[in-house]
């Protein structure tokens, strides 16, 4: 996938991403993760999650003055994934994960080529009779629940049914056992305007360790697109979506 992205358009993200990396010592896996994080917690509004990774910054030796710095590389690293995701329509997200893949071992995953993903998309596509009678009481669903990885059939099938039915009611949803995809899944989610619900846990156990859902919605109205379901309400999610794998 990696190769599919120019390496203008990745270099956006990860030179700052290099740089905190530079700054700080961190592995490359280390400051991906931090940036996941980082991210999920500014569009959730969790300032505990946020203050955690600053008092990590801290504790390992940087004064404030640096950690200000840090904080904004992450967010350049944000910016310039917002300007490539508009500039291509592709996971740059996940090109990223398997770019920095190729230089350690703690990323561990290739993720399925954009063109493949597009193919899957066509021939697990819902019928025109169930696109045609979604409604809002009755939305139309999507889900990649076998490992969905950043997410990138999910985007592919989002882009497919925007020239079928750009009004469509729709949720989608994506599952997967690695935290850090589902991470992904979750910021792509909220960056491709895509509502519904990720999971992070075993799905042949059927098992949630963590459940986001994503409203998309205007962030300048203060209005968080990201929630965590507490698990006393995970079951009721499963059994609302009627997911069975």
């Amino acid at each position: 996938m990696s190769s599919q992205i120019k390496p203008g358009i990745r270099e956006k993200v990860t030179n700052p991403l290099n740089e905190i990396s530079a700054r700080t010592g961190d592995s490359s896996y280390q400051v991906f993760s931090d940036f996941l994080d980082l991210t999920i917690s500014s569009f959730s509004g969790d300032e505990r999650q946020y203050s955690t990774r600053v008092e990590r910054y801290r504790t390992d030796g940087h004064d404030m003055a640096t950690v200000k710095d840090l904080l904004q590389l992450h967010a350049k690293a944000l910016s310039g994934l917002a300007v490539g995701l508009e500039k291509t329509n592709e996971d740059v997200l996940g090109a990223i994960y398997e770019y920095y893949s190729t230089s350690s071992d703690n990323f561990a995953q290739h993720f399925t080529p954009g063109s493949v993903s597009g193919t899957m998309s066509e021939i697990t596509f819902p019928d025109e009779d169930k696109i045609c009678d979604a409604s809002p009481d009755d939305p139309l669903l999507i889900g990649d629940l076998s490992g969905c990885g950043s997410g990138s059939l999910l985007l592919k099938s989002a882009d497919r049914l925007q020239n079928i039915r750009g009004d469509c009611p729709t949720i989608y949803v994506g599952w997967d056992i690695d935290p850090d995809c589902a991470k992904m899944c979750v910021i792509n989610f909220v960056l491709n305007g895509l509502p519904g619900y990720v999971l992070q846990g075993d799905t042949l156990r059927i098992q949630v360790n963590r459940c986001w859902k994503i409203e998309p919605t205007n962030l300048s109205q203060k209005n968080m697109p990201v929630s965590e379901i507490p698990d006393s309400d995970q079951k009721e999610i499963i059994d609302e979506l009627a997911i069975t794998v």
